[in-house]
């Protein structure tokens, strides 16, 4: 029976859950579905394409029930949302961020839907659709860096790293601090400046 692309895609998310994004190749791919290359290639040119549909699998398994049609929200509700929502998507998958952090937009379906959802959000509110895009790009980014961050920390050190009292003393204190956070406070602290920050944007540009 010919292999189908959604076999093809799962079995490298499956394979990403094991042995992280090194591990991808399309050459694994081929030796564990016990398929020639050429039967992905048919479906799947290169390693770029199969990136782009892990990412779209990994997000449309997360958002596969959401409601991208109804832009009657409330902005800070919404942005708060989305942030927390695409972590949590990422979060699913070992080195989820790197991959869907790395998607080509043109390709990522799910990921236009939530764009497109947010610019309209925020346009209803009062921002230009030049502002909408920012303050989106702004939101995702953050969570993309955040992400990738947190689950780049879960990994094995191996690299050489500086003893504290190297380290300048502001410096120092800031990271004992920040170290005593976990990972969902540090985040729900960056959303909430970002968020407060479009607040103060939409205010100033109420006034002027």
């Amino acid at each position: 029976m010919p292999i189908e692309k959604s076999q093809i895609v799962q079995k490298a998310l499956d394979i990403l859950n094991r042995d992280g994004l090194e591990g991808v190749t399309l050459r694994r791919l081929a030796t564990e579905l016990e398929i020639k290359a050429a039967s992905i290639y048919w479906h799947i040119p290169n390693k770029s394409a199969l990136l782009d549909e892990m990412a779209n699998a990994i997000l449309d398994k997360h958002f596969n029930t959401y409601d991208f049609q109804n832009d009657e929200r409330d902005w800070e509700d919404w942005l708060n949302t989305l942030a927390h929502e695409l972590r949590a998507a990422m979060l699913a998958y070992q080195d989820g961020a790197r991959v869907v952090a790395g998607t080509h937009p043109d390709l990522g379906q799910v990921l236009i839907k939530l764009w497109d959802l947010t610019i309209r959000v925020l346009h209803k509110t009062g921002f230009s659709y030049a502002m909408a895009a920012t303050i989106t790009v702004t939101v995702t980014n953050f969570t993309f860096g955040s992400v990738i961050e947190e689950q780049s920390s879960q990994l094995p050190d191996t690299g050489p790293k500086m003893e504290p009292a190297e380290l300048p003393l502001a410096l120092r204190s800031a990271l004992e601090e920040w170290q005593n956070e976990n990972n969902d406070l540090r985040f729900d602290t960056g959303v909430r400046i970002i968020i407060k920050g479009v607040r103060a944007e939409l205010n100033a540009q109420s006034s002027s």
